[in-house]
């Protein structure tokens, strides 16, 4: 590795949760040489100060110690100095997510923006990579191998910083599952304890991957990975060139339980879409980012929403949910983006501008102020994709924009400027849609979907919710009378309020989040009581709470439930045009 000009040797020692790290540059800048850690991993758009996990960092020169200064959270500047360096630090890896680092003795994860240093000015030389760690483990990565036999340890090489970061690693005793789509050989790896029912896995994943191929007529890559980390009640993904990272709840392979096991196709469909649309057809905003600050775009609806939009309408094309199934999904889809009054102050353009201090930081308020891209921006998929089969008369549709995108953008590398996708529907279906694709990104109100889905013969349902865990999608003939305006947990006192509603008879009592309810109208309460209660009242109610350990009353009204709970009907009695139209949208016929 000494010819190369930057290389890595990392060694994993678990028990610490370290990545002990050597980089070994052979021609720094003799000026004083700058290294650095990204600020944020792309696809997922927050800033992490990775740097914080550096545990430990010095260089050395011919053997000898030289001076390293840090001139910011995440970068170092190198001494003076000619002749090569090597860098030694170590990575405390304990963050059991997609996005950064874990490991432990049963086996380990990173994603390249956590380890690798950047050395900056040398981002398109070639970087090699020497992993080592314990015997018995295997080691999965879309990197392409330089040495060590399959899935063992050994050296690994990228042709640049960018495809460094974007190809992460899996390690530990890893169950394989191979099997082959579009004719390319795909890979399913998974990490940690678990019962995964692979045949039916095999069949599945060949299914998903087998549809998106044809679906797109080609792809970016010549053999695709999907590395899974399995835990008690994980859940994530994130993208990569070759690649997907994925984290389950282990229960979510053994398919005992039919929702949990479609959640991870959903994952894995979602992902590989992504293959195509973010890092085949790249926004060209982030594209440019050096990822050392914020990297603002009004287009994660795009990438993000309409990815979430063909996510679970691929499980439904290539045969692994029924129309019904399908259609339950988006009425959860709609019921999510119903209960957040803060569809009414925040657009979906103001979503994914935001997405960097808001998104991947929530708070117990924020389903009052914000809305999120994924959602609102699959259900305004939604809303394109049926708007263009009608106005068409089935001559276009969504899938007829994504494919030209790929043709005249991924599939020679070209990168989508910001707000083309708006002129792309402009080119394809005229002003008119290309308008109302404006507003429904950039005003605060709802969507037309009831209108379009009657068009498709279904009908669009609202009802109150049967209880706090009623996600929707789904008829249901239980309603309680009262409505709190807020979602509580048990407490040992009593009840935690955990979000209170806008303008909901709590906050409008003056309840707030963290709030302790311990009694209405001098009777004790507890989770269970809590709600027959409310619906026994039906008046005025003293409630006794603890704020910050201090007791407190309040006059609390309870009121009706408000029809929050969506839920799609597959008419029967519709005509041929109807069905045919139907048909060629769950079916992709």
């Amino acid at each position: 590795m000494s010819s190369v000009p930057l290389s890595y040797q990392i060694s994993a020692a678990p028990q610490a949760h370290l990545f002990q790290v050597s980089l070994s540059i052979s021609e720094p800048d003799p000026e004083g040489q700058i290294l650095a850690l990204p600020a944020w991993v792309p696809g997922s758009y927050t800033i992490r100060d990775l740097a914080r996990h550096v545990t430990q960092i010095r260089a050395e020169r011919n053997g000898q110690d030289i001076a390293l200064h840090k001139t910011g959270k995440d970068r170092w500047r190198l001494a003076a100095g000619h002749g090569p360096v090597v860098v030694h630090y170590a990575v405390y890896a304990f963050d059991r997510s997609v996005r950064t680092a874990y490991l432990d003795d049963q086996g380990g994860f990173f994603n390249g923006p956590a380890v690798y240093l950047r050395v900056l000015g040398q981002e398109d030389q070639a970087h090699t990579v020497l992993l080592e760690g314990p015997e018995d483990w295997q080691v999965a990565t879309a990197l392409p191998r330089q040495s060590g036999t399959t899935w063992g340890w050994g050296s690994f090489v990228a042709s640049e910083y960018r495809a460094l970061i974007d190809h992460p690693l899996l390690m530990g005793t890893l169950t394989l599952l191979d099997f082959s789509a579009g004719e390319r050989p795909h890979h399913l790896l998974i990490q940690g304890i678990h019962q995964a029912d692979l045949q039916r896995l095999g069949p599945d994943l060949t299914r998903i991957c087998d549809w998106q191929q044809r679906f797109w007529g080609d792809a970016a890559f010549a053999e695709y990975h999907f590395l899974c980390m399995t835990s008690a009640d994980g859940y994530g993904g994130l993208e990569h060139r070759a690649s997907s990272a994925l984290l389950c709840a282990r229960d979510d392979l053994s398919g005992r339980n039919e929702d949990h096991y479609q959640r991870f196709l959903g994952l894995v469909s979602h992902e590989y879409f992504h293959g195509w649309l973010v890092q085949a057809i790249r926004p060209a905003v982030l594209s440019a980012s050096v990822l050392d600050r914020e990297a603002p775009t009004r287009d994660l609806w795009v990438f993000e929403g309409i990815t979430s939009y063909y996510d679970d309408l691929c499980l439904r094309r290539a045969g692994l949910t029924t129309p019904e199934q399908y259609l339950r999904g988006v009425g959860k889809e709609l019921t999510r983006l119903l209960r957040r009054p803060g569809r009414f102050l925040q657009s979906l353009v103001e979503s994914s501008e935001d997405a960097w201090i808001k998104l991947y930081h929530p708070h117990v308020n924020s389903a009052n102020f914000e809305i999120s891209y994924y959602n609102k921006g699959a259900l305004m998929a939604l809303c394109l994709d049926l708007s263009l089969r009608l106005e068409s008369e089935g001559s276009q549709s969504l899938d007829t924009l994504l494919v030209r995108l790929w043709q005249d953008y991924g599939s020679i590398g070209k990168q989508l400027p910001e707000g083309q996708c708006i002129h792309l529907v402009e080119a394809l279906a005229g002003p008119a849609l290309a308008a109302r694709l404006e507003a429904w990104v950039t005003e605060k109100a709802d969507l037309p979907l009831r209108a379009l889905l009657a068009e498709m013969g279904i009908a669009l349902h609202l009802r109150a919710a049967s209880g706090l865990q009623d996600e929707g999608g789904q008829a249901s003939e239980k309603t309680p009378p009262a409505w709190l305006g807020a979602r509580w947990r048990a407490h040992a006192l009593g009840v935690q309020l955990r979000h209170v509603q806008t303008d909901g008879p709590a906050e409008q009592a003056g309840l707030s989040p963290d709030d302790i309810l311990v009694a209405l109208d001098g009777f004790r309460t507890t989770a269970e009581q809590l709600q027959p209660q409310l619906d026994a009242a039906g008046a005025a109610l003293r409630v006794q709470f603890f704020r910050d350990d201090i007791l407190m009353e309040t006059q609390l009204t309870p009121a009706p439930p408000p029809q929050d709970t969506a839920w799609l009907e597959l008419l029967e009695d519709v005509d041929e045009v109807v069905l045919a139209r139907r048909r060629a949208w769950l079916e992709g016929v």
